[in-house]
């Protein structure tokens, strides 16, 4: 089960920020209290988190979050006045009613509108990998959702072929990112893209064949580097690897078919590439 939860809290009107991104320990209830009606969250561990005055409109009890076996979430409405889930994917929103509950999956991110706040929740999930060697550098391939593969570039490159017209082959090699793809070019492969250790303290992609290798949607040429800073993702014939830092947090990664970008952690934003809202319920993130 999750100890956590990832709340925030804005103006459902403007969208103005009224509480930023909090990491709190389950459970979780949000409601207000005293004569000014300050907005006020409980956490599990005792904490509490005030987001302002003169919500009357907020019950005394308002909404919990609870955490559930399987390592997700059930959001339960306790209010006078209702929440609603917001709708994905164009999906009209959905009342809990008084009692009514909510299960998120692991790792899912959903939005609910009440008494003109919108609060968004995510449910954590880690990825299921032993990192070792660099923790600031972690490649992910997030080919698939929700199984995130973390692949360690401390002396180590990875550098993808072309086994076919379509087909995309992963190869570790030790050392650079260049002396990974001297290596390849040497044996006859047609590499692609290597993405490794630059010799000076960073993580550098070096793209082998043009009009097959974007770097953050910008189609790269032969021949070229790109530094690989955090959040910055290659994609090969559909494939993408992500570049993670440890220390920065996680990224939401943007849904929209024709992106799939990462941008930093901001739900209720736009993505920074394609300008589609991030964290509306179908968006999801990723962290190292």
């Amino acid at each position: 089960m999750s100890d956590d939860v990832e709340l925030s809290i804005r103006d459902a009107g403007t969208g103005a920020e009224v509480l930023g991104t909090q990491t709190l320990r389950l459970p979780v209830e949000i409601g207000r209290f005293g004569a000014d009606n300050v907005g006020r969250i409980s956490a599990g561990d005792g904490q509490v988190v005030h987001f302002g005055d003169g919500f009357g409109t907020l019950s005394r009890q308002h909404l919990t979050v609870t955490g559930s076996p399987d390592g997700g979430l059930v959001v339960t409405d306790l209010s006078s006045n209702g929440v609603t889930q917001i709708g994905q994917a164009g999906s009209a929103p959905v009342p809990l009613g008084r009692g009514g509950t909510v299960r998120m999956a692991p790792g899912a991110m959903r939005a609910f509108e009440t008494v003109g706040l919108q609060i968004t929740l995510c449910s954590p999930k880690a990825a299921q990998v032993d990192t070792i060697g660099q923790p600031l550098h972690l490649v992910y391939d997030s080919s698939s959702t929700g199984r995130l593969k973390a692949l360690d570039l401390d002396g180590v490159s990875i550098a993808l072929v072309a086994g076919g017209p379509d087909e995309v082959l992963m190869r570790r090699r030790k050392g650079s990112a260049q002396a990974a793809m001297d290596g390849l070019t040497a044996e006859g492969a047609n590499c692609l893209v290597t993405i490794g250790p630059d010799g000076a303290g960073g993580i550098v992609a070096i793209c082998g064949q043009g009009d097959e290798v974007s770097h953050n949607r910008r189609m790269m040429d032969a021949g070229e580097r790109a530094e690989m800073d955090h959040l910055a993702t290659v994609e090969i014939r559909g494939q993408l690897l992500r570049i993670m830092s440890a220390e920065e947090g996680k990224g939401l990664s943007c849904t929209n078919t024709e992106c799939r970008q990462l941008n930093p952690y901001l739900p209720g934003e736009n993505c920074r590439y394609c300008g589609q809202r991030l964290g509306d319920g179908t968006s999801y993130w990723v962290h190292s």
